[in-house]
């Protein structure tokens, strides 16, 4: 069906929600960044985005941490949300004899996958290039055994520190650059798995347009509605380059906290 008439009111309620969704998806990542990866996020994903929602979840301060997070997750939403609706302008513009909705939904619908993938490479390979370029090298005695304040990263309030843990949770010690190497894996590894991620983006949308009975004349123009919107994408700043890698291997004792 093209047009929302004879649609019910949930109907109607559902098809918005699908569209937007999958903005609210891609665009929390960039509010739920830790502080501490914070500079990491801004060379994997557009710094602008990062920077906003970092505004916004530290607007209230370090004794409104919860406050904060929420309007972090809210700003970073706000943006994923409008990307999918200008996702769906494209999609209109092709699907011209389509309601709004329905040629957005399908276009959101395919972005979910990117959603899936901005969280993943936060989550995956910058924690882990973050972490093999920040290694202390004894947790002081003063840590083990207390308990946390307040949520760090993936740990919840209370965890108890251990000498295991203690690297994770604080910013302390001698830091150095000093697995390089593991690092530069994690690094071409985003790489290969974006890409094959893009690759995936590309079939999942072909299997969506036939699911929904878009004209197969139009098929082409959407994948290069898709295609344009990847590459805005890489070129706001998505994925770690080269240089930026190198920048930050050569910078981690700084960017990182440290001497």
């Amino acid at each position: 069906m093209k047009t929302m008439k004879g649609l019910d009111f949930w109907t109607r309620s559902s098809v918005w929600w699908e569209l937007i969704i999958p903005g609210y998806f891609f665009g929390k990542t960039f509010g739920t960044s830790d502080a501490k990866y914070r500079v990491l996020d801004t060379f994997m994903y557009p710094g602008a985005f990062i920077r906003l929602a970092g505004f916004f979840r530290d607007l209230p301060g370090k004794e409104y941490y919860y406050t904060g997070r929420f309007l972090g997750v809210i700003s970073g939403a706000a943006v994923g949300v409008l990307y999918a609706l200008f996702i769906g302008l494209l999609y209109k513009w092709v699907l011209h004899d389509w309601a709004y909705a329905k040629a957005a939904r399908i276009g959101s619908l395919c972005f979910i996958l990117i959603a899936l993938l901005t969280g993943f490479m936060s989550d995956f390979f910058c924690e882990n290039i973050g972490m093999e370029l920040r290694i202390e090298q004894k947790a002081p005695d003063e840590l083990v055994g207390k308990h946390l304040a307040q949520d760090y990263g993936g740990f919840e309030k209370g965890t108890e520190i251990t000498e295991q843990n203690a690297y994770l949770l604080a910013s302390y010690g001698t830091v150095r650059a000093n697995n390089p190497d593991s690092a530069r894996g994690w690094w071409i590894g985003s790489i290969v798995f974006m890409y094959t991620w893009f690759t995936l983006y590309f079939l999942c949308a072909a299997r969506l347009f036939r699911r929904n009975g878009v004209p197969r004349e139009k098929w082409f123009k959407l994948q290069m509605v898709n295609f344009a919107v990847l590459l805005i994408y890489l070129r706001m700043g998505f994925g770690m380059s080269a240089e930026e890698f190198h920048f930050i291997l050569t910078r981690a004792p700084y960017i990182l906290g440290g001497h």
